[in-house]
């Protein structure tokens, strides 16, 4: 599924919407997020690569877009 970011108008692609955190070298960074799922998505044009937390990938900022 292809979302649209509502302000730039990019397309996504998700990767992911229950990643989770893991940073070896700072455990309590990584304890500050246990409890959150992160949606992984790519830039369909640039193949560039994002994270975000999954409650702000899902605020309303991005809309699906139609097939």
């Amino acid at each position: 599924m292809r979302y649209r970011h509502k302000k730039r108008g990019t397309v996504y692609e998700i990767i992911s919407d229950c990643a989770s955190l893991q940073c070896s070298a700072a455990p309590e960074f990584e304890e500050m997020f246990q409890e959150d799922d992160f949606t992984v998505y790519r830039n369909v044009d640039t193949g560039a690569i994002y994270v975000r937390p999954t409650p702000e990938f899902n605020d309303g900022r991005f809309e699906v877009v139609p097939e």
